[in-house]
């Protein structure tokens, strides 16, 4: 900046950098003390540092437990060994976000006594959500992994509630799928118990029937009714010849007479046996074909039953990780804040600028008030 005239003024670099050099030690001095006092002030006498803690993991995939296990290998849509997908990743971060979080981070780890609350007081939870908030930042990474940081003067302290919060999206993930699991456990237990209760019921009337002596129908009856239609026609048939051999009885020994009546007895006797059960089988065969058939129907549906009852207990009972861990929160050795050479330096560099635009001031000044004038 160079002053041509009265009522000129133009912009020298040369002259510039002359004017600059003239001032060089006290601009030196300047940004040295400035670097020295912010170097100073930033310890920890006047600023408490604080140490910073991070995890790292991915999301799994909601892939169902009962069906990716009991599934046969290559039929099911996901695989337990599988980082999930944006949307779990946007699941989780919802439920680390959560106001549930924090107040189970605050109660957890006493933070009202930590952040010096006085606690023979009420103290606000909106206040100290707003302080580990402050201390906390839970994001997602550009490789869609999600980091959870944690500042706080106390460097195992950071570490521990960094690896908390990790652990916490776990177990309410868990918790909260396990709301769902346990009522669909409930209705899927009523109906199969109520299945069973039924096919007992069945078999019971089945029970019944075999003490009449009927346990398989078309077996019995078959075999029953060919036995009882040949006996009926044997004892048609010795009927009739004894009854021509008593027409001609003085022309026949007596031997004959006798063995005929002896046949006649054994065919009658069968007859007459085989008629009771016969007419049983008749009088209970709708029933036993009706159980049997309603027996065949109820176990294609109790095993149905019984296979969604087991994976429902196995989506209750059971609980798999949320997360792949990818770096576990260590405790810190050196603190994060404040960062005393770079706040240092950036002052430094600041006050330069800022003592370039005063010399430059402090050399139009002339030119101005001359204006002025």
């Amino acid at each position: 900046m160079k002053l041509e005239n009265d009522y000129s003024y133009s912009f020298d670099v040369y002259y510039f950098i002359k004017l600059v050099w003239s001032w060089k030690f006290s601009i030196i001095a300047i940004c040295v003390i400035a670097g020295i006092l912010t170097y100073l002030f930033t310890g920890p006498s006047f600023i408490e540092p604080k140490y910073k803690a991070d995890v790292i993991f991915y999301p799994t995939t909601n892939a169902n437990l009962s069906t990716t296990i009991l599934t046969e290998p290559g039929n099911q849509g996901y695989g337990l060994l599988e980082f999930g997908s944006d949307e779990d990743g946007e699941q989780l971060l919802q439920i680390l976000k959560s106001d549930e979080m924090r107040n189970n981070v605050i109660n957890n780890f006493k933070l009202a006594t930590h952040y010096g609350f006085d606690t023979t007081k009420i103290v606000s939870m909106l206040g100290l959500r707003t302080m580990l908030s402050k201390n906390l930042e839970i994001k997602q990474t550009e490789f869609k992994a999600i980091q959870v940081t944690v500042f706080d003067k106390d460097p195992q302290l950071s570490a521990d509630i960094a690896n908390y919060i990790a652990n916490y999206a776990d177990l309410q993930k868990n918790a909260i799928q396990k709301v769902k699991a346990k009522e669909a456990l409930s209705i899927v237990e009523k109906e199969y118990f109520k299945e069973q209760l039924f096919m007992d019921s069945i078999n019971a009337q089945l029970m019944e029937l075999r003490n009449l002596g009927i346990y398989d129908y078309f077996e019995q009856f078959s075999q029953l009714n060919e036995a009882y239609t040949l006996n009926s026609v044997r004892l048609d048939q010795e009927e009739a010849l004894l009854k021509v051999y008593e027409e001609n009885k003085k022309s026949l020994p007596d031997t004959l007479i006798i063995k005929t009546k002896a046949r006649v007895q054994g065919y009658r006797a069968a007859v007459n046996s085989l008629k009771p059960t016969l007419d049983k089988i008749k009088k209970h065969g709708g029933s036993y074909i009706n159980n049997i058939n309603n027996l065949e129907f109820e176990r294609r549906k109790y095993q149905s039953l019984k296979s969604r009852y087991e994976s429902a207990k196995m989506e209750f009972e059971s609980a798999l990780p949320q997360k792949f861990i990818i770096n576990a929160a260590e405790k810190p050795e050196i603190p994060a804040k404040p960062r005393r050479m770079l706040s240092a330096a950036i002052v430094a560099l600041s006050t330069f600028f800022f003592a370039l635009i005063i010399i430059a001031l402090i050399d139009i000044l002339p030119f101005i008030r001359k204006k002025l004038a």
